[in-house]
């Protein structure tokens, strides 16, 4: 038995060391991405001014976790930032981009800033293969243990955004250690593991708003448990044995559990209702929750082919269209503080968004969206070995999901992960696969029985599941360190991604380092430059022009963020994120003048396949 037990604790510290061993370069290699440029220093401000208003379309624990690190630095902050700060969230949070911008590029280095927040985010990842080990190991041994959590430390998109300050790999974390908690608390409902979920539950509602599939997912798995058979071992001894004494309990756990979350949302914001300090400053969340009005307008003038082109017009519709239910219960929140201001503010701002923005599926850009974006993610960003693991885990799975469901133990894997697959499915937000990685721990925990299977039916005994961990491994390692770009062998790798999927699935902005690597490689003095990302060139050593579609954003008063556009120097090199030579996100005009490069061979293409690079000498040829 000791044997065993060290065992089981040298694979519980192996499998994440592995982790973070193969993730490690990507902590450095990445310039900002999109996101990253608002998270970050809004968690800097949130720990240093207890002010809230900055980035409210992602509650705040995941970032202030990342920025504490920040602080052993003292990041300065200029006076043209704290104009900007002054003046946030202003129209459409405009300046959170602006203060960020500065604070990153202007008044700091950015690559120690987002070094330090980034190690943050790789423990959290951590953390969740760890959690994957435990639940795998619960059900199938050590060996499964050690095979689901392989799975998920060599997941080539987990990696990617488990090494950048983002809220999505935290959000995970919590969902996933929520779901393992309850899963606990249905063995034994004793003070320890009911505590636990409800505290996992807390931390999944300030982690990131998308976790608020627990809700339909903890009452699911609520009504499954009820009509069990088995008696049920509670607080002080006693036994529940009837479904009446089942439904009893699991209500009063439910509102136990809602309080709890209630409660750490109200400490994360400091107690306080008002987002910042002073009263002076606060968010407008009715015109905020009207835009959720707008937007769903918008998206269904989309969905009938005859959007609107009359502001005015679109103004009117809405004065007539009365208020979906999201908009009146965050105004009936607001109204009688229910929640802190800025949290309500973040409601309203992630629904207006969901309905939706520009996507790009299958070399096409849509404004509407797509129900097959979702899987055609799945298949071509998930690494070949896992696409087969989970085959084989399907196939072999009809055994294995009966003593699953018999022990109660199938429904908490089976039950989230529809919930996130089919929240994602019929979404209009079709901007990243990241929003489908909370799926991934609950597979892998299913097909962590995958050794004892192909052992029990006699299939290559445990070489089978070697061979599938060292294909991902090898799957994985070639992608290293450019891990966002990733696509499976079938989708034909970075390349063939560019006719797939773009945005955070392929050009998110980080290929700035391996530009000026190549540049100063090359001893290439200068580029032409159409950059999709926040961050600034200018910042990782990268002299250039910046041309249209670079990132450019001013508010009166607040300063500005970015370069404006400039004409190409020509004969020479152009550089061209993914993204914007796909036009994902450019005018139809901008989309027919980069239209030439498409046509040509690119010089190089870089970070693993996020910018390509051109020789140009008369613009269009």
């Amino acid at each position: 038995m000791a044997g065993a037990g060290a065992l089981d604790r040298a694979a519980a510290i192996a499998v994440p060391l592995l982790f973070i061993g193969i993730a490690w370069p990507a902590l450095r290699e990445n310039s900002a991405t999109w996101d990253e440029t608002a998270h970050v220093p809004a968690g800097f401000t949130y720990l240093t001014r207890a002010d809230f208003r900055l980035n409210p379309e992602h509650p705040p624990l995941v970032k202030a976790l990342f920025a504490l690190p920040l602080l052993a630095l003292s990041p300065s902050i200029s006076p043209g930032t704290e104009r900007a700060f002054d003046a946030a969230p202003g129209e459409w949070n405009h300046l959170q981009w602006i203060f960020g911008y500065r604070f990153l590029n202007r008044d700091n280095r950015p690559q120690p800033l987002l070094f330090r927040a980034r190690l943050v985010v790789l423990i959290l990842g951590a953390c969740t293969v760890v959690l994957v080990y435990r639940w795998a190991r619960d059900l199938f041994g050590a060996g499964g243990g050690v095979f689901a959590a392989s799975l998920l430390a060599l997941d080539p998109n987990f990696i990617a955004h488990a090494t950048l300050a983002t809220t999505d790999v935290g959000a995970v974390l919590f969902f996933s250690s929520a779901v393992y908690f309850l899963r606990l608390t249905f063995r034994r409902a004793n003070i320890a593991n009911v505590l636990a979920t409800g505290l996992a539950v807390g931390a999944a509602c300030v982690a990131k708003f998308s976790t608020i599939l627990l809700v339909p997912s903890f009452l699911i798995l609520a009504v499954l448990a009820t009509f069990r058979a088995e008696p049920w071992p509670i607080v002080g001894g006693k036994t529940v044995r009837t479904p009446r004494g089942r439904a009893a309990m699991w209500v009063t756990l439910l509102i136990c559990w809602g309080l709890i979350a209630w409660g750490c949302i109200w400490a994360t914001y400091g107690f306080r209702h008002a987002a910042s300090p002073g009263t002076e400053r606060r968010l407008e969340i009715a015109a905020m929750a009207r835009n959720i009005r707008l937007s769903r307008l918008i998206a269904e003038a989309r969905d009938r082919g005859t959007p609107f082109t009359d502001e005015r017009a679109l103004q009117a519709r809405a004065d007539v269209t009365p208020p979906d239910l999201q908009e009146r219960f965050i105004l009936w929140a607001a109204r009688h503080r229910l929640l802190p201001e800025a949290y309500v503010y973040g409601l309203a701002f992630a629904a207006q968004g969901a309905a939706g923005r520009p996507s790009f599926l299958l070399g096409r850009v849509s404004l509407t969206g797509s129900r097959a974006y979702f899987p055609i993610c799945f298949g071509a960003k998930t690494p070949v070995a896992t696409l087969a693991v989970v085959a084989a885990a399907l196939a072999l799975g009809a055994r294995r999901l009966f003593r699953l469901r018999r022990r109660g133990e199938a429904a908490f894997l089976l039950v989230p992960a529809t919930a996130i697959a089919l929240t994602a499915i019929h979404s209009r937000l079709n901007i990243g696969h990241r929003h489908l990685l909370g799926l991934y721990p609950f597979l892998y925990i299913y097909a962590g029985a995958l050794p004892n299977e192909l052992k029990s039916a006699g299939v290559a005994g445990l070489w089978a599941p070697l061979a599938m961990v060292l294909l991902l491994g090898a799957e994985t390692i070639a992608a290293r360190p450019y891990f966002i770009p990733f696509f499976n062998v079938l989708a034909g790798g970075a390349r063939g991604g560019m006719g797939l999927l773009a945005d955070s699935n392929l050009d998110w902005g980080q290929a700035l380092p391996a530009l000026q690597r190549w540049m100063r490689e090359l001893g290439v003095q200068r580029v032409n430059l159409c950059y999709f990302g926040t961050a600034d060139p200018a910042a990782y050593g990268i002299a250039f022009v910046p041309l249209p579609g670079t990132y450019h954003l001013g508010v009166p008063g607040a300063g500005e963020a970015g370069y404006p556009a400039e004409q190409p120097e020509l004969p020479g090199y152009v550089a061209i994120g993914a993204t914007h030579l796909q036009g994902v996100y450019l005018k139809d005009a901008l989309r027919r003048y980069y239209e030439f490069l498409g046509r040509k061979t690119p010089i190089t293409v870089l970070g693993g396949g996020a910018m390509y690079v051109y020789w140009v000498d008369r613009w269009g040829e």
